[in-house]
């Protein structure tokens, strides 16, 4: 088994709804998507994807609001993730990230290959299929571009309207560079409001989760309650591991459950 993550920062479900994003969406209809997913709070790019590498909430991973910048000083994530349990396994692991604070989420000795680009989605997706085609078991992928747009000229806003659509082009490169056998998870950190995406209202907390792979089993729209921190348990139990230990992240089962007859 294989598996990527692939996260679009600042990606309202919303907005995937009415851009012209035929790859993501061509996705969600291979496999089985909610709109309606939550991430944590603070609902800000490194405490949400600390929680969705970890499985863990910001109160246990401490990675809040006082840390949502490239600190060195900070060290890196204290709990176990993704990464250091796959790599634990002996699996290969890859991060291909379009911030540089993601960096703070790939302790020394869990992660094969991190490479991080600063130069845009399209960019971030060459350096993916560089990285796919060397070979890996667990792959995380992260576009920025959204996120940014929103931030310059407003969530929903016709630019950020257009990031999506440029995203999702992106996105289909890197799913056609993917084994047959990858396990896929699309998802976001966080959505947004105005230009903003900090404070605890709807726009911001929902975000699209959507599982395609060989292993699902149900597909269409999932009536399971999915959070954040589901995405690292999903994940490892698709890699036939586990999270150490208790944590708030729960393996998403509905989509690998046959429907009744």
């Amino acid at each position: 088994p294989q598996v990527a993550i692939l996260s679009v920062d600042g990606l309202r479900p919303d907005a995937l709804a009415k851009a012209d994003a035929p790859n993501m969406r061509g996705l969600a209809l291979r496999g089985a998507y909610t709109w309606a997913a939550r991430t944590v709070t603070p609902s800000e790019t490194l405490p949400g994807h600390a929680s969705m590498l970890s499985g863990e909430d910001p109160k246990v991973h401490k990675i809040t609001w006082d840390w949502n910048d490239f600190k060195p000083e900070q060290g890196y994530i204290a709990v176990p993730t993704v990464f250091s349990v796959a790599k634990a396994a002996g699996l290969r692991t890859i991060m291909v990230v379009g911030k540089k604070k993601l960096q703070h989420l790939a302790p020394p000795g869990t992660v094969d290959s991190f490479v991080v680009t600063e130069r845009g989605d399209a960019d971030v997706a060459n350096e993916a299929i560089v990285q796919a085609g060397v070979g890996f078991d667990l792959l995380f992928v992260h576009f920025p571009d959204v996120d940014y747009a929103g931030h310059a000229e407003g969530w929903m806003s016709a630019a950020y309207m257009a990031k999506v659509g440029e995203v999702d082009a992106a996105v289909g490169r890197v799913l056609a560079a993917l084994p047959a056998q990858t396990t896929v998870i699309l998802t976001s950190d966080h959505g947004g409001k105005d230009r903003n995406h900090g404070p605890d209202v709807s726009e911001n907390m929902t975000v699209p989760w959507v599982v395609a792979g060989p292993k699902v089993l149900r597909r269409g729209e999932m009536t399971s309650r999915v959070r954040q921190a589901d995405t690292a348990a999903t994940a490892l139990w698709a890699l036939g591991l586990s999270l150490p230990g208790s944590c708030a992240g729960q393996v998403v089962r509905e989509p690998f459950t046959a429907p009744a007859p």
